[in-house]
């Protein structure tokens, strides 16, 4: 028996969530613990790579600050002319980036805005020494991502060879797997 729910009555929950409010979009909750696709996770890292960017503008600036400050009168705009010298430093922020936020929270801010974190092979947050290895993987062979468009499973060369995993987690805080013996889908 099925019945419609009247617009704006509060959605179903379920058996034993008497009482607990889900931060979780109602449309999103099938979706809750499965793997990302490659929009999702390509999406992610766009604006991931936006972010590094800024981190990058924000850290010119302030070294033209510093600059300006120590000698005023003889001050000059320094230009930017070394481009393997700025990717070489933009990949180690982002590969910097990555790392803090795959140890510290499972998510990137790419990652929090598509609603994904990464965890390790046990469904849990990361270690650091895996953290930073995956870090280094992505930033070394991101044409790995594209492994997700032909994986049944979704899963990148560097959840295949770290054994991880991106899952859609819309919970504020990561609280482990459901089953303690759960492995990535």
């Amino acid at each position: 028996m099925t019945a419609e729910m009247p617009v704006g009555s509060p959605p179903p929950q379920a058996p034993g969530a008497a009482g607990r409010f889900s931060t979780i979009p109602v449309e999103a909750r099938p979706y809750q613990g499965m793997s990302a696709g490659i929009v999702t996770r390509a999406v992610a890292n766009i604006i991931d790579v936006i972010v590094v960017v800024l981190i990058l503008a924000l850290g010119f600036v302030g070294w033209i600050c510093v600059r300006f400050l120590r000698n005023p009168a003889a001050f000059t705009v320094p230009s930017v002319k070394p481009f393997v010298a700025v990717l070489i430093v933009g990949l180690w922020v982002q590969g910097v980036y990555f790392a803090l936020a795959w140890m510290t929270t499972g998510r990137t801010l790419g990652d929090y805005v598509m609603g994904v974190r990464v965890v390790n092979f046990r469904g849990n947050r990361m270690h650091p020494a895996g953290a930073i290895v995956r870090a280094a993987t992505c930033v070394v062979f991101p044409a790995g991502l594209l492994w997700v468009a032909v994986s049944r499973r979704n899963r990148s060369v560097q959840d295949l060879v770290l054994r991880t995993c991106v899952r859609y987690d819309w919970a504020l805080e990561h609280r482990g797997p459901a089953d303690p013996h759960a492995t990535p889908a």
